[in-house]
C-alpha cells in the first residue's frame, strides 16, 4: 500500500504522466483493477486520451471515476434518495424533539427550542462525520455509569442518543443525508471488491472536502498502490515533512499546498509506505513558447527573473507570440476571444 505524489507546476505533465502510465498498465496482461479519480468535469477528456492510444481498443478493468460517481459504484440504490440540507436536518430534529419531549431526561424543558434543535442537529451531524452510532452511545453510558460523578453527562448523553436513534429511523428508507452517506461510503470501500488491491491515481484536484478527503483516505488503506498529482512548486515547500504553519498563506500554490500536507499527514497517520515524490520540472505544454513558460513561472512574482531569451530577436521578436488584452468587463473580454477564434480558424 504505497503512496506517491505526481509535483509539479503548470503544464509540466501531470496529467500526461497518469494517463501514460494507466495505458501502460492496461496494456499488459493482468486482473489487477485500475482506478483513475477525476474532478466530475475530466471524466470524459480522460477516458478520450485513454482510448486515444493506438494500443488500446477497449477497456473493462479501469474505471475513471469521479467522487459522486464513486459513492455510487459503492452504495448502489441507497444514493437515488432526495439530499437532506442543514435545514431539513434541522426541521426534522425539531419534530423529533416535540414528539419525544416526554421521553427526554435534561432536555424536556427546551425542546420547543430552535436553538436547542440547531445545536443537537450539529451534533448529530459530527457524530455522522465521526462514524459514530447509537449503540457507541450506548457504549459511552456504560462507562459513565461507572462514576457517580457523571450524573449530568448521563442524562445529557441519554437524550442526545434518543434524538439520534429516532432520526436515523426518520430518515431511513426516505432521505439521504450527506454525513450519513459519508459514513456508509468509508465503511463500503473496506468491504468493495472495487477497490482492494487496485492501482489508483487522482489527478485534477487543487483540494478536497471533508467527505472527499475521508472517501481517499480510506481508498488509500485498500489499494495496492496509488500515484497523486497535484500542481505546486516542489522548491516552495518541505516534500518529507509540511507543515501547514510553514505554508505562505498567500502563496500561488497555497491551496494545493495545504492539501498535500494534510494527505501526507494522513498516510502517516494510517502507517502507510510513502515513497519519494516525482518532480516534474521541465513546462510540456510550453515547449512550443518559451514566452509563455516564462510567464507561467514569473507571472505572479514581485520580482521576476528576465527571460533567458532576453536580446535573442528569433525567441522573443517573432509574430506577436504573447498579447496584452485589456477588456472593460468579462462579458467584453469573452467576446474578443470568441472572435480571435473565429479569426484563427477561418
Amino acid at each position: 500500500m504505497a503512496v506517491q505524489f505526481i509535483l509539479g507546476r503548470s503544464g509540466t505533465g501531470k496529467t500526461c504522466y497518469c494517463i501514460k502510465a494507466i495505458i501502460d498498465a492496461l496494456a499488459e496482461p493482468g486482473e489487477q483493477q485500475l482506478i483513475l479519480l477525476v474532478p466530475e468535469q475530466a471524466t470524459y477528456q480522460a477516458e478520450r486520451s485513454i482510448l486515444a492510444d493506438e494500443r488500446i481498443a477497449g477497456y473493462n478493468r479501469l474505471n475513471v471515476l469521479s467522487f459522486d460517481r464513486l459513492q455510487f459504484l459503492l452504495l448502489g440504490k441507497n444514493t437515488a434518495r432526495p439530499a437532506l440540507s442543514r435545514i431539513g436536518r434541522q426541521m426534522i430534529v425539531h419534530r423529533l424533539l416535540r414528539d419525544n419531549k416526554s421521553k427526554l431526561k435534561i432536555f424536556d424543558s427546551s425542546a420547543s427550542s430552535s436553538g436547542l434543535a440547531r445545536q443537537m442537529a450539529q451534533t448529530i451531524a459530527e457524530l455522522h462525520q465521526y462514524a459514530k452510532t447509537p449503540e457507541d452511545i450506548d457504549r459511552l453510558l456504560s462507562e459513565l455509569a461507572k462514576d457517580e460523578r457523571n450524573n449530568l453527562a448521563i442524562l445529557k448523553f441519554t437524550d442526545i442518543g434518543l434524538i439520534f436513534g429516532e432520526y436515523i429511523k426518520f430518515i431511513e428508507g426516505d432521505f439521504l443525508d450527506p454525513d450519513v452517506q459519508l459514513t456508509r461510503a468509508c465503511q463500503a470501500v473496506l468491504a468493495s471488491t472495487l477497490a482492494r488491491g487496485a492501482k489508483l491515481w487522482v489527478d485534477g484536484f487543487a483540494g478536497f472536502t471533508d467527505a472527499e478527503l475521508a472517501i481517499l483516505t480510506e481508498l488509500l488503506k485498500v489499494v495496492a498502490d496509488a500515484q497523486i498529482a497535484f500542481c505546486l512548486d516542489a522548491s516552495e515547500i518541505d516534500l518529507a515533512n509540511p507543515a501547514a504553519e510553514n505554508i505562505d498563506p498567500v502563496g500561488l500554490f497555497n491551496p494545493t499546498q495545504r492539501t498535500y500536507a494534510e494527505l501526507v499527514d494522513r498516510v502517516k497517520k494510517c502507517k502507510l509506505q510513502l515513497t519519494r515524490p516525482i518532480i516534474l520540472e521541465r513546462a510540456v505544454r510550453f515547449s512550443a513558447c518559451d514566452q509563455l513558460a516564462h510567464i507561467e513561472r514569473n507571472v505572479f512574482e514581485l520580482e521576476p527573473r528576465p527571460s533567458e531569451g532576453r536580446g535573442e530577436p528569433s525567441k522573443l521578436d517573432s509574430a506577436d507570440n504573447i498579447r496584452i488584452v485589456s477588456a472593460p468587463n468579462a462579458r467584453a473580454e469573452a467576446r474578443f476571444v470568441a472572435r480571435q477564434i473565429l479569426e484563427l480558424v477561418r
